[in-house]
C-alpha cells in the first residue's frame, strides 16, 4: 500500500469516530444525572415547590383580653400596663384621685353642715360662731347640696374604675390586630335596572 491510501484509510476512520462522539451527545456524570422520563428542570422546581419547614409557633404567647381584664380588677391601671398603654396609667390614677377628693372634700362638708343642722334644730343655736350666720333653712340646704356632690363623687369613682377595666378588655382585644398603610375608597357608577327603569348608583369600596 502506498502513503496516500492508508492516510486516506486513518482519515476516513477518524472521521467516523468524530461522527460517533457527536451523535452520542455529551457523556453525563452519573453524579448529575436524572432517572429516566425526569429532567433536570423538573428536578429543580420540585425541590423549590416543595413545603418549607414550618415555623415553630408554640412558644408564641398570645396577648390575653382575660388577663388583662383581671389585672385591671385587681390592680387599676396594671391592664394598660399589661397592653402597653402606659400613657393611659396617670389618665386613671389622675381621674380616680380626683373623685377620691371629691369623696373626702364633700363628705367632711355634709359631716360639718349636718351636725349643725341637727344641733340648730335641737337647741335652737350652735357652738360654733360661723354656723350662727346661716338661717335653719339654709344650713339643712348646705347639708343636701354636700351630701348630694359626696354622693356624686362615689358614682365617679365607680364610673372610673369600671371605665379603666373596659378599656383595659377592648384595647386588648385589638392588640394583636394589624391595619395595613394602604388605606384607600374607591367610588364607582354601577347601573342597575328596577323594572324597566334604569336607575344610577355609585358604589364605594374600602380597601383596609
Amino acid at each position: 500500500m502506498n502513503n496516500k491510501y492508508i492516510s486516506g484509510i486513518i482519515t476516513a476512520l477518524l472521521l467516523f469516530v468524530s461522527m460517533a462522539i457527536q451523535a452520542q451527545g455529551p457523556i453525563n456524570d452519573s453524579l448529575t444525572s436524572t432517572p429516566a422520563g425526569f429532567s433536570n428542570d423538573t428536578t429543580v422546581r420540585s425541590i423549590k415547590s416543595s413545603p418549607s419547614v414550618k415555623k415553630d409557633t408554640s412558644t408564641f404567647v398570645k396577648h390575653s383580653p382575660k388577663k388583662a381584664t383581671w389585672l385591671s380588677v385587681c390592680l387599676p391601671g396594671a391592664g394598660q400596663a399589661y397592653n402597653k398603654k402606659y400613657w393611659k396609667i396617670p389618665v386613671v390614677y389622675a381621674a380616680g384621685g380626683a373623685t377620691v377628693y371629691g369623696i373626702v372634700f364633700y363628705s367632711k362638708q355634709y359631716n360639718n353642715f349636718k351636725d349643725a343642722y341637727a344641733e340648730r334644730i335641737n337647741s335652737g343655736n350652735n357652738a360654733d360662731g360661723y354656723y350662727n350666720q346661716f338661717q335653719t333653712p339654709t344650713l339643712k340646704s348646705y347639708r343636701d347640696y354636700y351630701r348630694y356632690y359626696r354622693d356624686l363623687s362615689y358614682i365617679g369613682l365607680g364610673a372610673v374604675y369600671i371605665l379603666q377595666i373596659v378599656d383595659a378588655a377592648v384595647d386588648a382585644h385589638f392588640f394583636d390586630f394589624k391595619i395595613t398603610d394602604d388605606l384607600s375608597l374607591n367610588v364607582q357608577p354601577t347601573y342597575q335596572f328596577v323594572g324597566s327603569t334604569p336607575s344610577s348608583q355609585l358604589l364605594f369600596t374600602f380597601k383596609f
